[in-house]
C-alpha cells in the first residue's frame, strides 16, 4: 500500500470472512480498518475474526464512504463478480485520498473460464491489461500490473482446457457435485510450495511473465484528485 500516515484508514472491498483484514490488522496495528461485503454471513464471520474492524454490508458500486476518506484499499477476488466493474473502480477513485493506493487481485485468463468460474458467479476472468485499462478510465493511475501464479500457469491452463471441453455444459445438481468433488480432491503439494518460491525469486529479480493464474494491479489516485 506504499507509505501511509499514522493511524491510516484502510478498507477491504469484498472482505468476505475477514482473512485479509486479519493480515492487515497484523501488518498495520494502528490502522482503522473497514471491511465491506454484500454477504451478511461472511461479515458475521469477519466480526468474529477481526472484532476491531468496522464492517459494512454494501455494494462496492455504491460505497457508504465519504469522498477522499481512505488512505489505502485492498480488494481480492471481488471485481470478477461485479457486472459493472468500471463503476466499482470509479467508486474506489472517489473514496481514495489524493496519493492513496489500492491493491487489486483478480483471476486472469479469459481462455481459462470454466464451470468452476461459472459456479462461483464470475462475470469474467481478466485479459492481460484489461483491469489496468479500466482503472485508468476510472481516473486512477496504474503503478503496477503483473501476473501471479505464472510458474504454475501451464499446468493450470491444461486442466482448465480439459474442463471446458468435458464439463462445459454442467448445470444444476451435476455442477454442484462436480465442484464439491474438486474441492474434496484439492491437496496441498510440495510442488506448489516450490513453484511459489521460484515465482517469488523471479518477481524479486524484476522478472514479469506475461501470463498467470491471477492478476495483481496497484493503482493510485492522483495527487490533484479527479
Amino acid at each position: 500500500l506504499g507509505p501511509l500516515p499514522s493511524e491510516p484508514a484502510i478498507v477491504d472491498l469484498g472482505c468476505s470472512t475477514g482473512c485479509l483484514l486479519e493480515d492487515l490488522a497484523a501488518r498495520y496495528p494502528d490502522a482503522a480498518l473497514t471491511g465491506i461485503d454484500l454477504v451478511a454471513a461472511g461479515l458475521r464471520k469477519a466480526h468474529a475474526n477481526v472484532p476491531q474492524a468496522r464492517l459494512m454490508q454494501a455494494d462496492v458500486c455504491v460505497l457508504p464512504l465519504e469522498d477522499e476518506s481512505v488512505d489505502g484499499a485492498v480488494s481480492a477476488n471481488l471485481l470478477e463478480h461485479v457486472p459493472d466493474d468500471e463503476r466499482a473502480l470509479r467508486e474506489l477513485c472517489r473514496v481514495l485520498r489524493p496519493g492513496a493506493r489500492g491493491v487489486l487481485v483478480v483471476p486472469a485468463g479469459p481462455s481459462t473460464y470454466d464451470y468452476y468460474d461459472r459456479f462461483l458467479g464470475h462475470e469474467r476472468r481478466y485479459a492481460r491489461g484489461e483491469l489496468a485499462a479500466k482503472a485508468r478510465r476510472a481516473g486512477l493511475e496504474v503503478l503496477e500490473d503483473i501476473h501471479l501464479g505464472s510458474v504454475l500457469y501451464p499446468a493450470f491452463w491444461l486442466v482448465k482446457q480439459r474442463n471446458r471441453r468435458r464439463f462445459g455444459g454442467l448445470r444444476g445438481e451435476a455442477l454442484q457435485e462436480r465442484v464439491a468433488a474438486d474441492i474434496a480432491n484439492t491437496r496441498d503439494s510440495r510442488l506448489g510450495h516450490v513453484a511459489c518460491r521460484v515465482e517469488e525469486a523471479l518477481l524479486n529479480s524484476g522478472v514479469r511473465l506475461p501470463f498467470g493464474i491471477r492478476g495483481l494491479t496497484v493503482v493510485r489516485r492522483g495527487e490533484a484528485g479527479r
